[in-house]
């Protein structure tokens, strides 16, 4: 009996430990969060300066190579919020990844592929993609503005 149940822990502990991914999921609406890294920054710092001329638009199967630099992210919502008016080189996105995606592996794919080009005569300073668990944010724009954006995002996720 003692060593049945040896072999149930062992073989159990084999099954959890080879999960392909063990990461916690965060059920997070992108939109929201976007709402939220926007209301966290500071007065007068260079990314707030962008937020009254900046919409929020779903990212669907049809605009998704757009903000995400590919298609076929296996992602269950997601939100973009670019400048009203163009060429504006900046973008925030904000995806939650389906569960049992590869989360590291589909952050890889995105940042591979991003293309701060994608304004017509103009191509964003800096692009950075970054991950908390199954949420990813795409963030093109100044140095200073993705690093901003960068740290309230990933204060404001690790909240969640």
């Amino acid at each position: 009996m003692k060593k049945t149940l040896c072999v149930l822990l062992c073989a159990l502990l084999v099954l959890v430990s080879c999960r392909k991914n063990s990461a916690v999921y965060v059920d997070a609406d992108p939109s929201a969060v976007i709402d939220s890294v926007y209301g966290a920054l500071e007065d007068g710092s260079a990314a707030s300066e962008y937020v009254p001329q900046l919409i929020t638009e779903q990212i669907t199967e049809k605009n998704e190579e757009y903000y995400l630099g590919v298609a076929g992210v296996p992602y269950a919502s997601g939100a973009a919020s670019e400048a009203f008016v163009q060429p504006v080189t900046y973008s925030f996105c904000v995806i939650r990844l389906e569960e049992g995606a590869d989360y590291d592996a589909e952050r890889k794919k995105i940042e591979r592929n991003i293309n701060k080009s994608k304004w017509v005569c103009a191509a964003a300073e800096d692009a950075t993609v970054v991950r908390y668990e199954n949420v990813i944010a795409v963030i093109m724009g100044e140095k200073q503005v993705c690093r901003e954006l960068e740290g309230a995002f990933l204060k404001i996720i690790a909240s969640k």
